[in-house]
Order: C-alpha cells, then structure tokens, then sequence
C-alpha cells in the first residue's frame, strides 16, 4: 500500500520543496508525489507525521555494537532499534568487537544480519589484521564484500608507514581511511583531559599533544601519500585549525566530531560519574567552542553519535577502572538542538548526518523529491527521547529539546 506523510515541513537545503509544508507519498519504496492536499484514498496516512519535519535520513557516521563477543552490551538488534529511536535509518558500524571485523566473512555476516532490522548496518572494515596495527587487513577482499569504510577505531595507527600503505591501497576502491586523533602514547594512562577538573580531581591527564601530534602526522602523512582521509573524534582547537588549514591547502581531508564533545565539557566529570568518561576526553569550553565553529563553518564535515554502548560491570567501578564510551545514538539530535536552537545549526545537522555521510561511504544522493528513495528521519524541534532501545547503561543525562518522530526506509516505516 502507499504511505502518506502529510503536511510536513521539509527541512533540506538541495531540495526544491525546502521550507515548505507539503505532503510527500510514497510507493515501492520510493517518492512517488510531493505537493499540497494530496489524495489519501487507499493511502497509509502516518498521522504522526503531520506537522512534523522531514528530512533526507540521518546516518550515524561512527557506533558500535557488542556483537559479537559483548552481546550484554549490545546486540545489532538493539543497535538498531536505539538508532532508529535516534532518527537515524543507516548507521556506520565500528569494527572493533571480537573477534574484530577484519576479513570478507565478518563483513558478510553483518550485512546478513542487517537485513531484517529497521536501520541498514554499514560495516566499516579494519586496517590492520586484529586491529594490532602491524599488518594490513585484506582490504579489497573485504571491500568487494561490502565494506564502505575501514578504521583500526580508537586504537589508531601508531606505525605510520601503515597509514602510508592503506591510504595508497585504498585509492583504487576510492574508499576511506579513518585515522583516530589520538596519540595514545603520549598519555598511555590518561584518564581526562588535561586541565583544572583533571588536577583537582587527581586524575591522570590526556593532553591536547596527543591529539594535536597525531592530526599533524596523518595529514603530512596523507598530503605524501594521497587517497581519501577521514579524521575522526576532533576535540580541540589546535586539531580544527590544522583541518582547516589542510582544507585550505586542497588536501582531501575530511573529520567528525562526536556528540558528546558538542555537548559537554571537562566540568561534567566532577563527581566521577563514569558515565562522561569518553575518548577523546570532554574538553574545555574554548575546545568546545572552536568544535561548534570548525562545524558551523564546515572545516568539520560530520556529526556522529561514537555511541559507544557499556554493561554494568564496565562503568559502575571506580573511575579508573573504568572503560571510556558512552551510548548516545539515541538522544543525540535533541542534546544537539538543546546546545544550539538556530536555523543555521539545524541546516548543520542535516548536512553533517544525512549528505556528508552519504559523501563519505559513498551511498549515493538522498534528497526530498520525486524519484528519490524513500530514505526518509521524521522529527520534531521539542520533547525528547523517553523510550530506550539500548541495552547500555552508560547514557549522559544532558537535557534534550528535539526527538525523532520516525524513520522511513524502503517501503518500511517504523514509527516511535
């Protein structure tokens, strides 16, 4: 049957129907008619669509699951349904489990896995075997499988010539190689950022040198080197402005931020809730500003949700017992929203969670209008998410103002 979504306010900047209230039917999966009072005769009327936005689907850029390996964490169902809680309909998986997701049949059982969920599953693929960062994984083999990216995630690359290796192996696929901008040795047992609230909490401090190092060393190594580079997990001023300055410089450079830097800062750790203790760490409110300007500007290209999920065990321990990671794929748009209520930020997000990724991993246009796939977030500028999917237990509680509605994708809708 046909679905209609009526009088909904499109919200994207490349389509001719932006900020305009029409109503948009869908047939087959895909955008059949967009226009004012359209005929609902043997239509689905998504009565919770009316007078709500809409938008080209979000995709989440960077989450993981803890499947397999740490299914009490995460499993890819409740991965998904959080997600689409979150407004998102695709969602880039991280391939950091275990064993990692390092070879053709890892990339091939996610995929399977995906295919009844409500959320597509991107598998991102490993650099390294084992994500050990000493030898490259089968990168092509895991590519023809169906990998849009590949990442060794937070561990990084430490061996630089391996960085040098996949950004010239991957160039043929046209693929991405995310690097992490984190130098993991410069702080091995940093537990927060290094500033006031990590010294008068006696905590072991992550320097802005461990990212600002790491950044300078992956771009010189990508401007050598060539392919297509992603930095991910920005945090701080120095690291926006070598971005910057690469972009300006005609480098194909392109970085995320993760929510959570967005949204808090290093005050949020006073009383040594484990819940913000995430990597990179919250930073100061000057590191937070520059992040909201490098996006605002569009030096950093994507939003993600780094929904990192955690059992019990894993957070409810003293701080530095403690594993870094927080869920957010589920209140991210309305944390985000909350921070910043602008139209200028609104058409941000859209842009840095529902084009660039699309750019990024290579999944073709999606924009509102006719012919389009029906790939489709419907949401709404107050309220929150009540309802969690998560099996995590590691949410920040950071006040909300905005909530996805529902998710459309193919000929599947899932209301919330």
């Amino acid at each position: 049957m046909k679905i209609l979504l009526p009088q909904v306010l499109v919200i994207d900047p490349p389509s001719p129907h932006n900020g305009k209230t029409v109503d948009i039917l869908l047939s087959d999966g895909a955008i059949e008619a967009i226009g004012l009072d359209l005929d609902q005769k043997n239509v689905n009327v998504i009565e919770a669509a009316r007078g709500r936005m809409v938008s080209p689907g979000w995709i989440d850029g960077r989450a993981r699951s803890g499947e397999p390996g740490h299914e009490e964490r995460e499993t890819y169902s409740s991965l998904a349904f959080a997600a689409a809680q979150g407004g998102f309909t695709q969602v880039a998986v991280m391939p950091s489990t275990t064993p990692p997701r390092d070879a053709r049949p890892h990339i091939e059982s996610l995929i399977q896995a995906s295919q009844s969920l409500p959320v597509a599953l991107l598998p991102i693929g490993s650099i390294s075997k084992r994500i050990e960062g000493e030898h490259l994984a089968e990168l092509t083999d895991m590519h023809l499988a169906g990998a849009v990216g590949f990442s060794d995630d937070v561990y990084g690359l430490d061996h630089a010539h391996l960085l040098q290796l996949a950004l010239q192996y991957a160039q043929d696929m046209d693929v991405s190689i995310q690097s992490f901008a984190f130098d993991r040795s410069i702080n091995p047992n940093g537990q927060a950022h290094e500033g006031a609230m990590a010294l008068s909490q006696g905590l072991s401090p992550i320097s802005i040198l461990a990212e600002s190092l790491r950044v300078q060393r992956d771009l010189a190594i990508h401007a050598y080197a060539g392919g297509r580079l992603h930095i991910a997990g920005l945090s701080t001023v120095e690291a926006v402005e070598m971005v910057r300055s690469a972009k300006a410089n005609g480098q194909d450079v392109t970085a995320d931020v993760a929510i959570a830097n967005l949204i808090g800062t290093e005050a949020d750790i006073q009383g040594f809730d484990s819940t913000y203790k995430v990597l990179p760490p919250l930073r100061s409110l000057g590191d937070k500003e520059a992040l909201w300007g490098g996006l605002l500007d569009g030096t950093i290209d994507m939003v993600v949700s780094d929904h990192n999920p955690m059992d019990t065990e894993a957070k409810s321990c003293e701080w530095g017992q403690a594993l870094f990671g927080a869920a957010t794929i589920e209140h991210a748009f309305g944390w985000y929203h909350h921070v910043n209520a602008s139209h200028e930020a609104l058409e941000r997000w859209i842009e840095a969670v529902a084009y660039q990724p699309r750019k990024l991993y290579q999944l073709g246009p999606c924009t509102v209008k006719v012919g389009m796939p029906a790939d489709l977030t419907i949401f709404a500028l107050d309220g929150s998410a009540e309802q969690t999917h998560t099996k995590a237990m590691n949410t920040p509680s950071w006040t909300q103002n905005g909530r996805a509605i529902g998710i459309v994708r193919g000929k599947k809708v899932t209301l919330l």
